[in-house]
């Protein structure tokens, strides 16, 4: 049986973070959201919005599921989001989504959005942040890829990952 081994301040940190308060349980910076609500914007359109407005809620969106994803997952797990030399092969990646997706569907509600925007919206958000925590993968990488036609069609494969 392996030792776990940490310091106080290490324990304390690790502590500090899984019982951050809610307005910190986000890891996407400012630049990853709009990035990725810019990449959603694509193919999501609210007409009944100024195109102001809709950034705004689409920028909330994205808040929406990175405070989900801060809260069910471990932070050394979703942090992998910025890590290039570790994270999840193929059959891992695809199996976190395929479990996650479902969960999420049933716990993220964005009743502003038709079911089918919804359902596209929590999709593509979570198959972009679980590809970025592949390994040799990363969310500026991920975002690129997102601009892949197979990604961004309506209906992309899912937990199919790219």
């Amino acid at each position: 049986m392996a030792n776990i081994s940490m310091t106080e301040d290490q324990f304390q940190v690790l502590v500090k973070d899984f019982f951050a308060k809610k307005s910190a349980r986000k890891l996407l910076t400012q630049q990853e959201n709009i990035a990725i609500a810019e990449r959603l914007n694509e193919k999501v359109s609210l007409p009944f919005l100024s195109e102001a407005k809709e950034h705004a809620v689409l920028v909330k969106t994205i808040l929406k599921i990175d405070n989900y994803l801060y809260e069910q997952l471990p932070n050394e797990i979703y942090e992998l989001i910025h890590n290039l030399d570790e994270g999840f092969d193929d059959s891992e990646a695809a199996q976190l989504a395929a479990r996650l997706s479902k969960q999420a569907h049933d716990d993220i509600n964005l009743p502003f959005l038709t079911a089918h925007v919804e359902y596209y919206s929590i999709t593509f958000v979570l198959t972009l942040l679980i590809n970025a925590m592949r390994e040799g993968s990363n969310i500026e990488h991920a975002i690129a890829v997102t601009q892949h036609p197979r990604v961004m069609c309506d209906d992309f494969p899912f937990p199919d990952l790219i």
